[in-house]
């Protein structure tokens, strides 16, 4: 990222390759990126050790769902991957019902657990910290429409609310995110700035820091996305088919020069290398 001369990142090449399929990517952990295909079929992949695995159906029926949102995460209990599929639907006397069923890597089956009755859940990957499962979520009830982040622990599979910080509402939209291994929340607030909080402590909501206010400019079209920071503050930004790095000690950006392919619908997300198969047991 920080070469002078253009750098080429590598192709990584994806084994499944179907023209007429739009794959999507839905989440990771410790190496393991998890890509949908469509509608129905999700794969495990890990593109150091070039091994894919597609997981059996999970049983729901998508085509009478409303959304579908994916995690993936670790069980160190029980020393197992797991990938989790909400599908939301309609539902006569909550208004709406949410199915969860886990996939477990080392019994390369699905089950379901306890639902969610009521809620909605954003569709965007959830975000895995302390061994939970975090989206961002409205109550159907509540007629203000207001957000909150929810979580799904691997280990018990229960549900729990995770406490926001002191935002400053107004016209913003937010998002969650990891950054340095913790919860974080960004707030954007449209061609003003974006706000970066980080839970320094989990579960503690007086640990919300705000760690940056990125600020808008006219070079921008869109609002960037964090996706990576540094030791020294360096915040690593997504910019539509680019990427951006900003400075919060002295204000500054700076545009690393990186071939990437334009034209398509770029998604970025920050990946680390590992020897964890997707086969696992068999492994």
């Amino acid at each position: 990222m920080y070469q002078e001369s253009p750098h080429v990142p590598d192709d990584l090449d994806f084994p499944c390759k179907d023209p007429l399929v739009d794959y999507n990517f839905v989440g990771s952990c410790d190496g393991l990126l998890c890509i949908s295909g469509g509608a129905r079929d999700l794969f495990l992949w890990n593109p150091s050790i070039r091994k894919s695995k597609k997981l059996p159906i999970s049983g729901s029926n998508v085509h009478c769902s409303s959304y579908l949102a994916y995690g993936v995460g670790y069980n160190e209990c029980q020393d197992d991957y797991k990938v989790v599929e909400v599908m939301g639907s309609s539902h006569s006397e909550y208004g709406f019902q949410n199915e969860f069923r886990v996939y477990s890597l080392r019994t390369n089956s699905w089950k379901m657990i306890q639902e969610y009755l009521g809620v909605i859940f954003c569709n965007d990957p959830a975000k895995f910290v302390n061994g939970r499962l975090h989206w961002i979520a409205t109550r159907v009830s509540d007629k203000n429409d207001s957000w909150f982040i929810s979580s799904l622990n691997l280990v018990d599979e229960t549900y729990e609310n995770v406490g926001l910080p002191d935002l400053v509402y107004g016209n913003f939209d937010w998002e969650l995110g990891i950054l340095g291994g913790n919860l974080c929340v960004f707030c954007d607030y449209y061609k003003v700035q974006m706000d970066v909080w980080v839970m320094k402590a989990y579960g503690l909501v007086e640990s919300w820091t705000k760690v940056a206010s990125i600020p808008y400019f006219r070079a921008i079209e869109h609002s960037p996305f964090p996706v990576f920071i540094s030791h020294n503050d360096e915040i690593l930004l997504q910019h539509g088919s680019s990427l951006l790095i900003y400075n919060s000690t002295d204000n500054t950006f700076k545009h690393p020069q990186v071939q990437i392919h334009h034209g398509y619908e770029i998604q970025f997300s920050l990946y680390t290398k590992s020897l964890v198969s997707p086969h696992f047991v068999e492994d």
